[in-house]
C-alpha cells in the first residue's frame, strides 16, 4: 500500500486479505497507525508530489502525475502535511 500510486490497493481486497470487514480494517489500521487507509494514501501522494517537485521544480506536473484535481486541491493536502502550500515549497529550493 505505501505510495504505490500506480497500483492503488482497493478497500475490499485489503479486507478479502486480511478476513476483516471494512469497518474492522479502517479500525484495526487507524490503531495502528494514527490514521485512515485513505489519509496514509493522501499522504503518499502528497509525498509523491514533494519527490515530484523536488526533480522537476514544476507544480503543475506534480499536480496531474499524483492524481490531484487541481493546485488548490495539491495545496490543501500539502499545507496538511507539510505546513506551506507546494508553491512555498518550490520557492525554497535551490
Amino acid at each position: 500500500m505505501y505510495c504505490s500510486l500506480e497500483h492503488v490497493l482497493k478497500l475490499d481486497d485489503l479486507c478479502k486479505e486480511f478476513g476483516l470487514s471494512k469497518y474492522q480494517f479502517i479500525r484495526e489500521f487507524k490503531t495502528h497507525t494514527g490514521i485512515s487507509p485513505y489519509q496514509f494514501f493522501l499522504n503518499c501522494k502528497v509525498e509523491h508530489a514533494k519527490q515530484s517537485i523536488e526533480k522537476t521544480k514544476d507544480i503543475y506536473a506534480a499536480v496531474v502525475d499524483c492524481g490531484f484535481v487541481d493546485l488548490t486541491h495539491l495545496n490543501r493536502h500539502f499545507k496538511s502535511v507539510f505546513g506551506i502550500t507546494a508553491h512555498e515549497y518550490r520557492l525554497q529550493l535551490h
